[in-house]
């Protein structure tokens, strides 16, 4: 298999990369030796049965990842691997190559990487762990605006979920304007992973700035879920 092919990243990182991962590879065996058929079932459910599971916990799988990556320091191999992994059959699969990319400590050049795994995460386990990887690949808060305005009018959930979730812990450099402009952009969708993720953006800022959240609150006129968890530690 031609991984470089795969690869969702910019050419500098895949020139000359034409193998198949042993990393990847000697995740799998660490999944299936970890797996457990009796939790698969209940995981599958938990997630809507959106993909299968092997049954393997996060403390097990993250152990396996670190063991692993402790024989591979090139970035490349990794990136390799995380590659592979995302287009795994099993949902622990995607879930570790995430673990890798987090380990790899994202930066600009990984922006083209990241955000094409973005139109593929089809669930808030997947997106709401890819989100802070993207924020750490922003290059500056240029970026980062040009980025989420286009997010913000994907016509896909998660993609949109993202551009609310994209300064979640950016606390004294949150751009404001930035936060209003894309929660009115899609306040108006009843979607409860959208209505949840407005919430949830506005009540960490509150830990910033209180009193700018009060008053964002009221001027965008929020209602409902995205009104309770903005405020819920606003008294």
């Amino acid at each position: 298999m031609k991984i470089a092919t795969k690869l969702r990243c910019s050419e500098s990182w895949v020139q000359g990369i034409d193998l198949t991962s042993s990393l990847a590879q000697d995740i799998r065996t660490g999944l299936h030796d970890r797996a457990n058929p009796a939790l698969a079932p209940v995981m599958f459910a938990y997630m809507k049965g959106i993909q299968p599971f092997l049954g393997v916990q996060t403390p097990a799988r993250r152990e396996i990842v670190r063991a692993a990556l402790k024989f591979e320091p090139d970035r490349a191999a990794r990136l390799v691997a995380a590659s592979e992994l995302w287009a795994g059959e099993f949902r622990e699969e995607r879930y570790t190559a995430l673990d890798i990319l987090a380990s790899s400590r994202p930066g600009p050049a990984d922006l083209p990487f990241l955000e094409g795994l973005l139109p593929e995460a089809d669930h808030w386990d997947l997106l709401d762990t890819l989100v802070p990887l993207l924020a750490q690949a922003f290059a500056d808060g240029q970026q980062r605006r040009e980025r989420v305005e286009s997010w913000r009018v994907s016509p896909h959930l998660w993609t949109r979920r993202a551009a609310v979730l994209a300064q979640l812990k950016a606390k004294h450099t949150t751009d404001q304007d930035l936060l209003l402009g894309t929660i009115r952009t899609v306040q108006h969708e009843r979607e409860f992973f959208i209505q949840k993720a407005i919430g949830w953006a506005l009540r960490e800022y509150a830990k910033t700035d209180p009193q700018w959240v009060r008053e964002a609150v009221e001027t965008l006129g929020l209602t409902g879920l995205a009104r309770r968890e903005a405020l819920k530690h606003l008294t």
